[in-house]
Protein backbone atom coordinates (compact mmCIF):
# COMPACT_ATOMS: atom_id res chain seq x y z
CA UNK A 1 0.00 0.00 0.00
CA UNK A 2 2.79 2.16 0.92
CA UNK A 3 4.31 2.06 -2.15
CA UNK A 4 1.72 2.53 -4.11
CA UNK A 5 1.18 6.54 -2.23
CA UNK A 6 4.83 6.80 -2.92
CA UNK A 7 4.32 6.38 -6.48
CA UNK A 8 0.78 8.24 -6.57
CA UNK A 9 3.10 11.07 -5.66
CA UNK A 10 5.47 10.74 -7.94
CA UNK A 11 2.93 10.76 -10.65
CA UNK A 12 2.05 14.11 -8.93
CA UNK A 13 5.20 15.70 -9.03
CA UNK A 14 5.79 14.58 -12.19
CA UNK A 15 2.82 16.08 -13.83
CA UNK A 16 3.13 19.60 -11.47
CA UNK A 17 6.78 19.65 -13.18
CA UNK A 18 5.09 19.77 -16.70
CA UNK A 19 3.54 23.41 -15.61
CA UNK A 20 6.94 25.02 -14.86
CA UNK A 21 7.65 27.08 -17.15
CA UNK A 22 11.20 27.84 -17.56
CA UNK A 23 13.13 24.75 -19.18
CA UNK A 24 15.98 25.62 -16.99
CA UNK A 25 13.79 25.77 -13.80
CA UNK A 26 12.35 21.77 -14.80
CA UNK A 27 15.87 21.03 -15.27
CA UNK A 28 16.68 22.90 -11.47
CA UNK A 29 13.46 21.04 -9.90
CA UNK A 30 14.41 17.47 -11.67
CA UNK A 31 18.21 17.54 -9.71
CA UNK A 32 16.42 18.41 -6.54
CA UNK A 33 14.24 15.74 -6.88
CA UNK A 34 17.17 13.31 -7.22
CA UNK A 35 17.91 13.41 -11.22
CA UNK A 36 21.45 14.09 -11.66
CA UNK A 37 21.51 17.00 -14.27
CA UNK A 38 24.64 19.01 -15.41
CA UNK A 39 24.61 22.28 -16.33
CA UNK A 40 22.67 24.51 -19.03
CA UNK A 41 20.15 21.91 -19.22
CA UNK A 42 16.85 22.34 -21.00
CA UNK A 43 14.15 20.00 -20.41
CA UNK A 44 11.01 21.39 -21.88
CA UNK A 45 7.24 19.98 -21.23
CA UNK A 46 8.50 16.30 -21.27
CA UNK A 47 6.66 13.88 -19.81
CA UNK A 48 8.19 10.98 -17.62
CA UNK A 49 6.29 7.77 -16.64
CA UNK A 50 7.40 4.77 -14.71
CA UNK A 51 8.59 6.17 -11.96
CA UNK A 52 9.12 3.14 -8.88
CA UNK A 53 12.27 4.66 -8.24
CA UNK A 54 11.36 8.60 -8.88
CA UNK A 55 13.61 10.08 -10.81
CA UNK A 56 16.86 9.08 -9.68
CA UNK A 57 17.32 6.93 -12.74
CA UNK A 58 17.97 9.87 -15.14
CA UNK A 59 21.36 11.07 -16.27
CA UNK A 60 21.82 14.13 -18.19
CA UNK A 61 25.13 15.77 -18.17
CA UNK A 62 25.85 19.66 -19.38
CA UNK A 63 24.52 21.33 -22.15
CA UNK A 64 21.25 18.98 -23.41
CA UNK A 65 18.53 19.79 -24.94
CA UNK A 66 15.17 17.85 -24.53
CA UNK A 67 12.47 18.74 -26.53
CA UNK A 68 8.94 19.78 -26.28
CA UNK A 69 6.70 16.11 -25.72
CA UNK A 70 9.13 13.99 -25.16
CA UNK A 71 8.26 10.77 -23.28
CA UNK A 72 11.12 9.11 -20.84
CA UNK A 73 10.65 5.64 -19.49
CA UNK A 74 12.71 5.45 -16.10
CA UNK A 75 12.04 2.11 -15.34
CA UNK A 76 16.10 1.64 -15.92
CA UNK A 77 18.75 4.09 -16.56
CA UNK A 78 18.64 6.86 -19.35
CA UNK A 79 21.99 8.47 -19.67
CA UNK A 80 22.21 11.27 -22.00
CA UNK A 81 25.99 12.46 -22.57
CA UNK A 82 26.98 16.02 -22.51
CA UNK A 83 25.84 18.29 -25.60
CA UNK A 84 22.94 16.14 -26.88
CA UNK A 85 20.00 17.41 -28.64
CA UNK A 86 16.63 15.48 -27.95
CA UNK A 87 14.18 16.89 -30.75
CA UNK A 88 9.99 17.09 -29.70
CA UNK A 89 8.21 14.20 -29.59
CA UNK A 90 11.30 11.86 -29.15
CA UNK A 91 10.42 8.51 -26.85
CA UNK A 92 12.93 7.01 -24.89
CA UNK A 93 11.80 3.58 -24.24
CA UNK A 94 13.51 1.27 -21.36
CA UNK A 95 10.90 -1.42 -20.99
CA UNK A 96 8.86 -3.71 -22.87
CA UNK A 97 5.98 -5.43 -21.84
CA UNK A 98 2.89 -6.89 -23.19
CA UNK A 99 1.05 -7.04 -19.71
CA UNK A 100 2.85 -9.45 -17.54
CA UNK A 101 0.59 -7.48 -14.98
CA UNK A 102 -2.43 -8.83 -16.16
CA UNK A 103 -1.04 -12.11 -16.84
CA UNK A 104 -1.25 -11.70 -20.37
CA UNK A 105 -0.60 -14.74 -22.81
CA UNK A 106 2.08 -13.19 -24.80
CA UNK A 107 4.42 -12.55 -22.02
CA UNK A 108 5.22 -16.31 -22.65
CA UNK A 109 6.60 -15.26 -26.44
CA UNK A 110 7.72 -11.90 -25.35
CA UNK A 111 8.75 -11.55 -21.92
CA UNK A 112 9.25 -8.23 -20.32
CA UNK A 113 12.53 -6.78 -19.86
CA UNK A 114 14.33 -3.87 -18.95
CA UNK A 115 17.28 -2.45 -20.20
CA UNK A 116 18.95 0.74 -19.79
CA UNK A 117 19.56 3.59 -22.53
CA UNK A 118 22.86 5.80 -23.77
CA UNK A 119 22.43 9.00 -25.35
CA UNK A 120 25.51 9.72 -26.89
CA UNK A 121 27.55 12.78 -26.70
CA UNK A 122 26.54 15.65 -29.22
CA UNK A 123 24.06 13.35 -30.87
CA UNK A 124 20.86 14.54 -32.48
CA UNK A 125 17.63 12.59 -32.07
CA UNK A 126 15.09 13.62 -34.78
CA UNK A 127 11.78 14.35 -34.08
CA UNK A 128 9.54 11.56 -33.47
CA UNK A 129 12.58 8.63 -32.68
CA UNK A 130 11.73 5.80 -30.35
CA UNK A 131 14.95 4.21 -28.92
CA UNK A 132 14.21 0.72 -27.87
CA UNK A 133 15.17 -0.46 -24.73
CA UNK A 134 19.15 -1.28 -24.15
CA UNK A 135 20.53 0.68 -27.53
CA UNK A 136 23.49 2.55 -27.03
CA UNK A 137 23.78 5.98 -29.59
CA UNK A 138 26.99 6.30 -30.22
CA UNK A 139 28.92 10.11 -29.86
CA UNK A 140 27.82 12.67 -32.26
CA UNK A 141 25.66 9.86 -34.27
CA UNK A 142 22.65 11.87 -36.50
CA UNK A 143 19.16 10.02 -36.38
CA UNK A 144 16.55 11.08 -38.87
CA UNK A 145 13.39 11.98 -37.57
CA UNK A 146 10.01 9.28 -37.36
CA UNK A 147 13.18 6.32 -37.21
CA UNK A 148 12.76 3.15 -34.95
CA UNK A 149 16.24 2.62 -33.25
CA UNK A 150 16.30 -0.69 -32.03
CA UNK A 151 19.88 -1.34 -32.20
CA UNK A 152 22.96 0.40 -31.17
CA UNK A 153 24.15 2.64 -33.16
CA UNK A 154 27.66 3.44 -33.70
CA UNK A 155 29.46 7.06 -33.13
CA UNK A 156 29.90 9.78 -36.24
CA UNK A 157 27.11 8.29 -38.24
CA UNK A 158 23.46 9.54 -39.67
CA UNK A 159 20.54 6.35 -38.95
CA UNK A 160 17.23 6.69 -40.31
CA UNK A 161 14.20 4.32 -40.96
CA UNK A 162 12.05 1.47 -39.50
CA UNK A 163 13.91 -0.25 -38.33
CA UNK A 164 17.06 2.57 -38.24
CA UNK A 165 20.01 1.61 -40.31
CA UNK A 166 23.07 3.39 -40.77
CA UNK A 167 22.98 5.12 -43.78
CA UNK A 168 26.07 7.17 -43.66
CA UNK A 169 29.47 7.02 -41.64
CA UNK A 170 32.40 9.58 -41.06
CA UNK A 171 29.68 12.00 -41.28
CA UNK A 172 31.43 14.99 -39.77
CA UNK A 173 34.66 14.27 -42.46
CA UNK A 174 32.16 14.12 -45.51
CA UNK A 175 33.10 16.03 -48.11
CA UNK A 176 36.89 17.04 -46.34
CA UNK A 177 38.35 14.57 -48.66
Amino acid sequence: MINKIIQGLWLLIEKILRWCISPYLRAFLLRLLGAKIGVNVRVYEVKFFNLRCGFKNLIIEDDVHIGTDALIDLSEKVVIKRGATISPRVTLLTHINPGSFHHHPLCKIYPPRSMPIEIGRYSWLGTLSIIMPGVKIGEKAAIGANSLVNSDIPPNSLSFGIPAKVIKENILNAGKE
